[in-house]
């Protein structure tokens, strides 16, 4: 009978144990994943300015550190990614919006960071007024050197030419005409 005993309490032993340790593991040396919400608000300008409010997730227990970001325009495979340049402190373009080069943050375990990141580049790009385009927003998440995947989404450029020429605030939906058809996007 001692020595059921004796093997009942060591493997009660050893399972509290390993929970223990796994226990640990999970809540401070668990890496997790990145992920972001898709930005229900952007600013546009055809000199190929995209900013975008981004509110990034770290599902694991240790920090993650956002290196670089891209955007990929899905609908045009043979148009290069869209840098990131610049991060800002406003949504809405303006004269004091918070200009800052992009610089690499933090993203704390089991907490989020948002960022309004502008994209950009010199080599133009106009999407059709009011047309849908699928957007995928990539990474390079600190120690690995490799872009991957956080969120992809539908991106609606502005509704109008002329709206496509002036840098401001739009909704990304898009926009109900008279009819009740699904144009373009809108200003909020």
């Amino acid at each position: 009978m001692d020595v059921v005993v004796t093997v009942a309490a060591l493997a009660v032993s050893l399972m509290a144990l390993l929970f223990t340790i796994a226990s640990f593991w999970w809540l401070h040396a668990r890496t997790g994943r990145l992920t972001a919400t898709r930005p229900r608000a952007y600013a546009f300008a055809n000199h190929v300015r995209l900013r975008l409010p981004l509110a990034f997730f770290n599902t694991g227990a240790k920090a993650l550190i956002i290196e670089d970001l891209q955007l990929i325009v899905d609908t045009d495979p043979t148009r290069p990614p869209l840098r990131w340049e610049w991060t800002r402190a406003l949504l809405r373009p303006g004269a004091n919006d918070g200009f800052a080069f992009a610089t690499p943050f933090a993203v704390q375990g089991r907490s989020t960071t948002e960022v309004i990141a502008e994209f950009g580049d010199d080599l133009g790009w106009s999407p059709l007024p009011g047309a849908e385009h699928q957007l995928r927003l990539q990474a390079v998440v600190h120690p690995d050197q490799e872009w991957v995947d956080v969120v992809a989404f539908a991106w609606w450029a502005p509704s109008t030419k002329e709206a496509m020429s002036q840098y401001i605030a739009y909704r990304n939906a898009p926009d109900a005409d008279a009819t009740g058809a699904q144009t373009g996007a809108h200003k909020p």
